[in-house]
């Protein structure tokens, strides 16, 4: 008959063996399934990876492992599925290859669905199964159960603000949060005090039930707290102008109250270099009766070059930044700093006069 090997070692038990380590059980009690029939022989024998799975480290890998085969053979054409599942009743199946990988996408796919994107580490119990179908009827061997432990990696993308800030423009991409590392990301203008604050991820933008706020349905007036999909607004305990600042690795968030409560408006913010005169950006309109100080620019067709922002169409105040979009997309320009490096390209471009924070985001 076909013999199908994952991994084979010099172990002469027929029984199904213990995997290494401890774990919990959830869903059931481990046993054996009905015994084979003595011309089919299936055995598994797997223990998990001894490391927490950071999947932050496999940025560029399209596997991940699962467990380590121990030993795992049939003399039957079997087939062999990995299951994890964990204490809340989720569950499910992949399918691995001979030494205990499976895809990495699948995997993060599963730890969104299940439980987001908060980067906490997950434990789930796995276990191989073994099925071969003769006669109509199933015969299984299945592993004992072992521990996966996952962190996921913290999720790269931009967020849009969703409140008296944009003034619930939620048709349009007008006021991202500032990146300032892959966990944090920041947006400093006025707050009322008041309903003020939700916002949106790239990928739920403008869907009601999948705006984040405040960690609970109600409205949470507090310098810091926790953030959640579905939460209330976010708002300071006093109006005034403040950075917001949103962690998320911890989905952590915390309001720091500016020093200059009275920052300089301007008439005008430009974009100006290698590429044009003058470009024109646009405030973004505030539902309070205080500038935003944040500017954007949607669709700009630009030439590889330089490039600064500055103000009132004139030098006297400018911005500028020893860096190429090309190798980081956000940064923060400094008084008569010099060109921003940027590629031919199309771009949305938005611009912070308070921070200097500036984004490019490549169409």
């Amino acid at each position: 008959m076909k013999k199908i090997f994952f991994s084979l070692m010099a172990i002469a038990s027929l029984a199904l063996v213990g995997c290494k380590g401890d774990y919990d059980d959830w869903a059931d009690p481990q046993h054996n399934d009905q015994e084979q029939p003595a011309d089919v022989q299936m055995k598994v024998e797997v223990q998990g990876v001894d490391n927490v799975i950071e999947m932050e480290e496999l940025a560029d890998a399209e596997l991940v492992q699962l467990f380590v085969p121990v030993q795992v053979e049939s003399n039957v054409d079997a087939t062999y599925v990995l299951n994890l599942s964990d204490e809340l009743g989720n569950s499910q199946d992949f399918v691995p290859n001979a030494e205990g990988f499976v895809s990495k996408e699948e995997v993060e796919n599963m730890i969104n669905n299940f439980y987001g994107k908060k980067q906490v580490e997950r434990v789930m119990n796995g276990q191989l199964i073994a099925n071969y179908v003769k006669d109509g009827a199933t015969m299984k061997a299945v592993s004992d159960k072992f521990l996966v432990r996952i962190l996921p990696a913290v999720p790269e993308m931009n967020y849009w603000i969703y409140g008296k800030q944009n003034n619930r423009n939620e048709k349009e991409k007008t006021l991202p949060l500032m990146p300032v590392t892959k966990e944090s990301q920041t947006v400093t203008t006025y707050f009322s005090g008041m309903l003020d604050t939700k916002m949106w991820s790239d990928e739920s933008f403008g869907n009601a039930e999948q705006v984040y706020g405040a960690q609970g349905s109600s409205n949470k007036k507090a310098m810091t707290g926790e953030f959640a999909i579905g939460g209330g607004y976010i708002c300071p305990t006093s109006a005034g102008w403040y950075t917001l600042t949103f962690n998320f690795a911890t989905y952590q968030y915390n309001f720091t109250r500016l020093e200059n409560q009275e920052p300089t408006a301007y008439t005008s913010v430009s974009l100006i270099g290698d590429f044009n005169s003058d470009l024109a950006l646009t405030q973004v309109v505030s539902g309070t009766s205080k500038p935003s100080h944040c500017w954007y620019a949607l669709g700009v067709e630009l030439a590889e070059g330089g490039l600064k922002f500055r103000a009132n169409n004139d030098w006297t105040v400018n911005w500028g930044a020893d860096q190429n979009v090309k190798d980081a997309s956000y940064g923060t320009g400094t008084q008569d700093g010099p060109n921003i490096t940027v590629p031919a390209g199309t771009y949305d471009v938005y611009f912070n006069d308070i921070t200097g924070e500036f984004l490019f985001i490549v169409q």
